[in-house]
């Protein structure tokens, strides 16, 4: 009992706190009422986590603090809309990222000779920028004046109203022109992206794989583009469920392949330097705002149907029978309560509990570890921290983007969603201890139960113990409660729940 205690004394005092807390709250309420409150705060607890818990792998794993992850969980959410709802963005968009990755892919693999003819000159930092700049020119041309809001003009909510595919689409010999001119764009990018210090790991590039790999990415978007207008009808043919799973997948893999460009670009040339770190990642944060806005609009878009397993309008008497019946929602303790807030708690479990095996029971979970413990030996043993390091920061951005896809039938989208969420994910894992990946479970969980309580206290009151009038606060008061509980936790706790002391 008492090894019990000193190895979970944080945990166990928490839950003390939190069950005084509880029972003094609900002592009031009908079993049906409180019941249904905490759902909805494990709800959001599980939104909350989806985005916590790819900052605590960043943090915790890598010791970066990343700005724009509130920008990447509103990127998932968008792509997953796109995927839904109107994917002729996706068939007139992909083409231009597989054909500037294949620049990119072919120039970085062959721009090792470049720096190292540049390493005897005097400033080849000049020549880099340049590089970096030359490739942004040549992106802009290539996109100047595409259509692209033309193309998201697909539901009533689009200004301007909708407008057909046949007249938002440019015709196929502009979009390959812009396809080859983003493909020449990339390699200037490829050469700056070069290693110019391991030139031992850029001979060891198999060249004949390289050029494979960029000949694949670059057929693959023609074949995209060819097929557009049967792709797009094949899409809208799909049932609500499948596309649903395609939403999924596509808006994670969205956000994992920006985090992974993220930390090759931004965050590897500035390990060791974390105010740079800081700088660029909230210079990146304002300009994914801008880009979202520009491609999808500042208006937002309603929240999308759910799918067919959701939707039937029915209340189950409890989960086992909602399997059967697939009801909208279903009875707790009297009151109905939406199945796919179930969903998304089970989701958030399912997430935890898989990437906690990863960390703690897999090979590639052990070599993370070994990898921010000592890096230098193991890339001795002859494993790749580099793309470790990368693995790690795709792996938090896709969880954040997939929380962003699962927000978008309960929320909505809209471009300011990122900001509230990541400031609920800092406010979290610093609860919960910076870095503590169990941490920041139990402060999403700490801060999703105290905003749902917060907000039945606004509109309903509460009755505490030996008081006769019910208290009743602002909605100001419900948004702060998280920031006061932090403090609160900070105060006793200045490391957090689970942190640990420098």
């Amino acid at each position: 009992m008492k090894k019990l205690w000193q190895n979970n004394r944080s945990l166990i005092i928490a839950l003390i706190i939190f069950l005084g807390a509880f029972a003094a709250i609900t002592q009031s309420m009908e079993a049906k009422v409180w019941a249904s409150i905490l759902l909805s705060g494990i709800t959001l607890a599980s939104l909350y986590f989806l985005v916590a818990s790819g900052l605590s792998l960043i943090f915790g794993l890598m010791d970066v603090l990343n700005f724009a992850h509130g920008s990447i969980f509103v990127l998932g959410a968008y792509v997953g809309l796109s995927t839904y709802a109107n994917p002729r963005l996706l068939f007139n968009t992909l083409p231009f990222f597989l054909s500037l990755g294949a620049g990119i892919t072919l120039a970085r693999s062959f721009g090792v000779p470049f720096w190292r003819l540049k390493r005897t000159q005097n400033k080849p930092q000049w020549f880099f920028w340049g590089l970096i700049a030359l490739s942004l020119v040549l992106i802009t041309l290539s996109l100047r004046e595409f259509p692209i809001r033309a193309i998201n003009a697909f539901g009533v909510t689009a200004v301007g109203g909708i407008v057909s595919t046949a007249e938002a689409q440019e015709p196929m010999g502009t979009m390959l022109l812009r396809s080859a001119l983003l493909f020449i764009s990339g390699l200037p990018f490829g050469i700056a992206l070069a290693p110019r210090e391991d030139y031992q790991e850029g001979s060891r590039r198999n060249p004949g794989r390289v050029l494979l790999t960029a000949l694949i990415l670059l057929i693959l978007g023609l074949a995209i583009l060819l097929l557009r207008d049967p792709g797009e009808k094949f899409m809208l043919g799909l049932s609500v469920d499948l596309r649903f799973v395609l939403a999924l997948v596509l808006g994670s893999l969205a956000g994992a392949l920006l985090g992974a460009a993220v930390e090759i670009v931004l965050i590897r040339p500035f390990y060791g330097n974390p105010v740079t770190q800081l700088v660029l990642t909230l210079g990146l944060l304002i300009a994914l705002t801008d880009v979202i806005e520009g491609v999808w609009g500042e208006e937002g878009h309603p929240p999308m149907t759910p799918p067919s397993l959701f939707t039937e309008p029915c209340r189950s008497e409890s989960l086992f029978s909602w399997f059967g019946e697939k009801c909208r929602s279903i009875d707790v303790l009297g009151r109905a309560f939406p199945s796919y807030r179930v969903f998304i708690i089970f989701l958030g479990i399912l997430v935890f509990s898989a990437v906690g095996v990863l960390l703690r029971r897999s090979r590639i979970g052990m070599i993370i570890r070994a990898g921010v413990q000592d890096s230098e030996m193991v890339q001795v043993l002859g494993i790749n921290v580099r793309r470790v390091f990368t693995l790690v920061f795709a792996l938090g951005s896709g969880l954040a983007a997939l929380g962003g896809v699962i927000a978008a039938p309960f929320l909505g989208v809209y471009p300011a969603m990122g900001g509230i969420f990541q400031l609920q994910a800092f406010i979290a894992v610093v609860i919960g201890g910076m870095g503590s990946y169990p941490g920041a479970a139990v402060g999403t969980l700490i801060l999703g139960i105290a905003r749902a309580f917060g907000d039945h206290f606004v509109a309903s009151g509460i009755e505490l113990p030996f008081l006769e009038t019910t208290l009743r606060g602002s909605p100001a008061l419900a948004k702060a409660s998280t920031v006061l509980i932090m403090a609160i936790v900070l105060l006793v706790k200045p490391a957090g729940i689970f942190g640990k002391k420098e």
